[in-house]
């Protein structure tokens, strides 16, 4: 017959390769989601204390059973915290940092510096542009870059641009696209009184023929 002493020793063992497996899980998410790798050290070691804590639980015997419940319930808290801000704050979590040998599909440049990239994930593929005017112009004609093999169709998404005057990663559909000398910029604090192109209308027809549309 089972003693008390093994079956916390294997509700132990149980909470730390169901916690393990968890940490697998959501790390692997939020890299194959591109998002900064601190936050999946953070989901590792989050998940590590907890293992920790549920371990050290057996030094007390006598509040073992709320140590554990309390630590689960915990672990399980800040976690889900923190995939919900990471989800819900793309522009701040994700990575844009392009990959090694990463080309503009428009002028088919090397892009060794991120100054001024934008982002683009049609399909299953994350396009990397130099600037925002190239990454505009693959988005008003989408169907001469498809022709030309740079990019391949599929369902736009996650287009996101390095803003001109605050130097901060956005949604596009939250900038205003102000032209100077001639190229578009993306801005995030432009004048009221600036002309601008209007972001949803360009997403709108870019979508239509790169998710097979019209």
């Amino acid at each position: 017959m089972l003693r008390f002493e093994d079956y916390e020793l294997a509700l132990v063992i149980v909470l730390t390769r169901f916690l393990e497996a968890l940490a697998i899980v959501l790390s692997i998410f939020l890299a194959m989601k591109g998002y900064k790798l601190r936050y999946v050290v953070l989901t590792v070691l989050l998940v590590a204390l907890s293992v920790g804590v549920s371990v050290g639980a057996l030094a007390f015997r006598e509040h073992f059973a709320l140590i554990v419940s309390a630590n689960l319930l915990l672990t399980f808290t800040l976690l889900s915290l923190l995939i919900l801000y990471v989800v819900k704050n793309p522009e701040r979590t994700k990575s844009f940092s392009p990959p090694p040998g990463a080309r503009c599909p428009v002028c088919n440049v090397l892009i060794l510096r991120d100054d001024d990239i934008c982002t683009a994930k049609i399909g299953d593929y994350t396009y990397f542009f130099d600037s925002c005017d190239h990454l505009v112009q693959l988005l008003k004609d989408p169907k001469f870059f498809l022709e030309r093999k740079s990019v391949y169709p599929g369902k736009l998404k996650e287009v996101y641009v390095k803003t001109k005057d605050t130097k901060r990663w956005k949604d596009i559909k939250n900038v205003k696209l102000v032209e100077r000398d001639g190229k578009l910029f993306a801005y995030e604090k432009a004048h009221s009184s600036a002309e601008s192109v209007s972001t949803e209308e360009l997403l709108k027809r870019a979508q239509n023929v790169l998710g097979g549309g019209n």
